[in-house]
């Protein structure tokens, strides 16, 4: 083999890495899962909550919740979590029940202005009365980088 055919081997060689490092690349810009960055929670669909009175200076809107209904046993349950559509930041949910370290349900990133309405529990339970802690993680939604969050806690009735 002459040596222009090596070197004309060896540069398509480098292009053909060079192209592929950039594929690469684009499909992690496109996709941030791939990246190992944010991940939108598939089931979010666009939420109007209640309506908002606060002045636009307070901040990361949270909401509250009142009582919870959870049929018993079952891990499919139905409750609206929801981020605010003013606020500029992404959520993700923890369900915990009071005192206890394992989640229930965690979710993925929720833009403003959408909600989750229907989670699947990592178990049943039992009928009964508890405190469930809804913990709301918030994210800069181009760096991933976490904000404030907080706990919101509401009576959760099993039956």
């Amino acid at each position: 083999m002459g040596s222009k055919k090596k070197v004309c081997l060896a540069i398509l060689a480098v292009l053909v890495v060079v192209l592929a490092g950039l594929v690469i690349w684009q499909q992690g810009r496109d996709d941030p899962a791939a990246a190992g960055g944010i991940v939108l929670d598939a089931g979010a669909e666009a939420w109007e909550g209640p309506a908002d009175s606060a002045p636009e200076e307070t901040g990361i809107r949270i909401p509250g919740y009142d009582t919870i209904y959870f049929p018993a046993g079952e891990r499919q349950v139905q409750l609206t979590l929801y981020n605010p559509e003013k606020n500029t930041c992404y959520f993700t949910f923890s369900l915990y029940l009071e005192g206890e370290d394992s989640p229930l349900y965690i979710s993925d990133y929720v833009e403003p202005g959408k909600a989750i309405r229907a989670e699947t529990l990592s178990r049943g339970l039992e009928a009964g009365e508890y405190t469930l802690s809804i913990r709301i993680a918030t994210y800069d939604p181009v760096t991933g980088t976490e904000k404030n969050g907080a706990t919101v806690q509401a009576p959760l009735v099993v039956s």
